[in-house]
Parts: C-alpha cells; structure tokens; sequence
C-alpha cells in the first residue's frame, strides 16, 4: 500500500500546473504528502545523528548528518523505499512534474536523511547534475520535511533562488521545512536553492532540522538543459547586511565574519584539492592518451608497415582538414585505393588534395556520397612514402547543433589499400 495520502493523488492535476507556474523556477510544495500515521513513524524512527555521517567536503566534522543507507535504518524506511521505486510513485512524480521516464537511484547518492543542527546553514548552490555511477540526467529533488516544531525566524527554510550572483536582480522564495511537506523541484543549471543559518531559541536548542530526499533521473534530457558534468557550486555569503561603512564591529559581528571567512577558506581550500585532483587525473590520461595515438594505425590494408601514428585521423575514421600517413612497403606497389565518404552536412563539395609521393590527384565529392578514388603509385619495397590529404573544408558537429562533438570533421576515411 502507497504512504502518499490520497488527497495527494486526487489533486495531481492541479499540483501540476503549480510545478509549471511557480517562479523562480519550476516547484511544488506539497501539504499532508504522506499517511500522517507513516511520517510520524518516519520521524520516530529518524536515526540519531553521528559524527561518522556528518563529514564535510573536507573530511571534518560538520552540522549535517547524512544517511544514505536508507534500507539500513528501520522497517518504515524500508517501506518508503519499497514504494517510491514503484511505478506508480514514479507516474505520479512524472504526472505532476511533466518530466516522463523518470528513474530511482537505489544507492540515494547524497539522498537519504539529513539532519542540520544550530548553527548549520546551506549556501545557495545547484547540484551536481550526473549520476556519478550510471551517468543518468538528475531531473528532480525531492524533500519531505519531518520538523513537527518551526518557526520561520529560526532560519533553515528552503530558499529558492533565481540568480544569488546577481543580488539585486535575485528572486526568492521562502518555504519553511514544516512536518510532512513535501517539496519538488526541478534540478538544472539555475534551480539555485539553499537555507540561512539555523538560529534556535537558547531553550528548544535540543530540535534539529530533519528531512529525507531523494533525487530523481532520467537517462535523456532536452539537449537545451544539457551541460558538461559538474560537482555541486556553491555560492558564499556576501558582507553581511548589518556591516556598513563606519560600523564599529561588536562581538557578534566579529564571530559572524569569523564563520563567514572560515567557510569561504574551506570551501576555497575544497576547490583547490579538487584542482589538484583534477589535474592529477588529466595528467593520467593524456599519457594513456599519447600512448594510445603512438600505438594507433590507420586503415591501411596491403603489405607495409605504418612507421608512425597517423596525423589528423581519429579512431572511428573521421580525418580533418590534413591526414598524413607515413609506411614502408614490404612489396612493391603499383597503385593506392581510397574509400571515401563526405558528410551531409558539409554543405558543399569536397575538394581533396591527394598527394603520395611523386603522385598529385585533384578529386572532387558531392555530400552524402560514399567514393572510391583511385591513384597510381610506384615504388619499390622499403621506400619510405608519407601519403597526405588536404581537404578544402572542414564540419563542427557542435557548431550545427547536431552533437557535443567539437572536432572538425572533413571525410571519414573507410579503407586505404595498397595494390601490388
């Protein structure tokens, strides 16, 4: 049996077209989501926070716990997890989101539950948009909030953002975390979200600030939505507003510029281990990719031996505006065949400049077209022959909008073979 109330399933249509309209960008927030019996025992059994669970970016510990584990926790957790894998969890999200297709992560990588204790807050930021594991499209966040008790004025609402780095022209809004609402929102790269501070009362000191989310995938998403893989961004508090110029700081004030610089260094100190990191691994693979160009031959069939890796040419055939080819014949030649093909998309003919050794050809090939172009080649076993292709005009994938593909295209290079 599904824990979503039915009051939920019943208003579907409308919460639809309040996901569509909302500003600033796409968002629900949903009253009474679940059985209000099932979100008490959710809540009864929210684990207790441990330091192991609430380590930061930087490997100390921070004012977040997070468990992940979620079918490690309890038999309700359990449950929840058993239906919002379902199909028809799944519909329902896609019916009021619009977003068909959409796909549950069985690991809750940065989902789970999360508790944020005083003095925690979340600086405005957009999530990291690839599955790390499978690569699928992150699509949607979806929180249900477990606080029984809040108040507003304590901080810890979710705050939706437009643009934090544009302060004058960012759009807000505000949605307390209140006990069984449920939030969904699009994840893009502007669905910039976050929460203030959490500053309790000196005598409810003991509440935290409780939820569970989880993050839902797609494996396609509009290729308008679609960016290069990236962790969560996270953009720091700017000078607070009550620090003017000829503010004499007080105590209070000072602390706060404390925590706001010792953030700022840490997530600072973060960017730049992962620099380091980064750099690291680009390091790693342009020696597997330079090793892998040494070792890489073109499609030469005949009796020879490639004396270098070819330029110009790609792994799937695509050559650009100049391919060189250097071999030794192991017998003599007498001629050199091509099979050629020229894109579409290149708008135009394709004028070729084959030239090896003392041989000259001029060939022209309409688009779309698949040729065979022959030439005649003498010379004897063990002459050293570089063969090299000029092409009159080259196409970027990327620049037609057809694909990512940056590289530029001229003809795709199906055979070359040697005629003995």
């Amino acid at each position: 049996m599904s824990p979503i109330h039915a009051d939920v399933l019943a208003r579907r249509d409308q919460l639809a077209r309040d996901f569509r309209d909302a500003e600033p960008f796409r968002h629900v927030a949903i009253d009474g989501f679940l059985d209000p019996a099932f979100c008490r025992a959710l809540l009864d059994e929210f684990p207790r926070f441990e330091d192991r669970y609430a380590l930061n970016e930087t490997g100390a510990v921070g004012g977040k716990a997070v468990r992940m584990d979620v079918r490690e926790i309890s038999d309700t957790y359990r449950a929840l997890d058993r239906s919002i894998q379902a199909p028809e969890f799944l519909d329902l999200v896609s019916r009021i989101t619009g977003i068909p297709d959409l796909l549950y992560d069985p690991d809750y990588i940065g989902g789970g539950t999360h508790e944020n204790v005083q003095g925690q807050g979340l600086d405005p930021h957009v999530d990291f948009n690839y599955h790390p594991g499978t690569r699928w499209h992150r699509r949607l966040n979806l929180i249900v909030y477990l606080n029984p008790e809040w108040d507003e004025s304590w901080g810890g609402a979710l705050e939706l953002q437009s643009d934090p780095w544009s302060e004058g022209a960012n759009r807000r809004r505000r949605i307390a975390p209140l006990f069984n609402r449920c939030v969904i929102f699009e994840t893009t790269e502007t669905s910039w979200h976050g929460f203030p501070r959490i500053e309790l009362p000196a005598e409810r000191r003991e509440l935290t600030r409780k939820s569970f989310a989880i993050y839902l995938y797609t494996r396609e998403r509009p290729p308008a939505q679609t960016a290069a893989p990236h962790a969560t961004i996270y953009v720091p508090d700017t000078r607070p507003e009550d620090i003017v110029p000829g503010t004499c700081l007080g105590e209070a004030q000072v602390a706060e510029l404390d925590r706001r610089y010792a953030q700022l260094r840490g997530q600072l100190r973060f960017l730049y281990d992962r620099e380091q990191d980064f750099t690291r691994q680009i390091e790693s693979l342009e020696r597997a990719l330079a090793d892998a160009r040494a070792a890489a031959r073109a499609p030469l069939q005949g009796y020879c031996v490639q004396t270098r890796a070819p330029e110009g040419l790609w792994p799937d055939g695509w050559a650009s505006s100049r391919l060189s080819i250097a071999f030794e014949p192991s017998q003599k030649v007498r001629g050199i065949e091509f099979d050629l093909w020229i894109p579409e998309r290149l708008g135009g003919d394709q004028v070729l400049e084959i030239a090896v050794a003392s041989t000259r050809e001029r060939v022209t090939i309409a688009p779309g077209r698949r040729q065979r172009v022959q030439l005649a080649l003498a010379c004897a076993a063990g002459t050293a022959v570089e063969l090299a292709i000029q092409a009159s005009r080259s196409w970027t994938p990327s620049a037609s909008g057809d694909s990512a593909d940056e590289r530029p295209l001229a003809f795709k290079l199906i055979a070359a073979r040697l005629q003995h």
